[in-house]
């Protein structure tokens, strides 16, 4: 079996990852900030030079606000997509952050009287 960080796959999520992150405004050393890092260190994951577990992957799109699930969903879309030549990676990280958005608002806690948080 191919080791993960090695693996074509691995490659292309870092890429569509990092991506995110530039679509989404923010510079790698505001990310290290968010994750309590050092911008080596996002840097170093972003090249593949270190490899990012499920929870460092769930921290990473928490600190960009991206629902790691919807980038995910986005990820394996992009990648079955791109295999067939139909979608470009900014396509995909476009409505990635349209769905991001739609989930983080089915996912905010309720006000007392049924009302999301940060609503009216």
């Amino acid at each position: 079996m191919t080791r993960t960080i090695h693996n074509d796959d691995y490659r292309l999520l870092l890429g569509f990852m990092q991506q995110v992150r530039e679509t989404a405004g923010i510079t790698q050393v505001v990310l290290a900030h968010r994750l309590r890092s050092t911008q080596s260190y996002v840097s170093k994951c972003e090249r593949g030079e270190r490899r990012i577990d499920v929870m460092e992957f769930v921290r990473y799109c928490e600190a960009l606000e991206v629902d790691a699930g919807v980038l995910m969903d986005a990820f394996l879309d992009y990648r079955d997509y791109r295999l067939a030549g139909d979608e470009s990676m900014a396509v995909a990280v476009t409505a990635l952050m349209r769905r991001s958005k739609r989930r983080q608002r089915m996912r905010a806690p309720l006000k007392p009287g049924g009302q999301p948080e940060g609503t009216a």
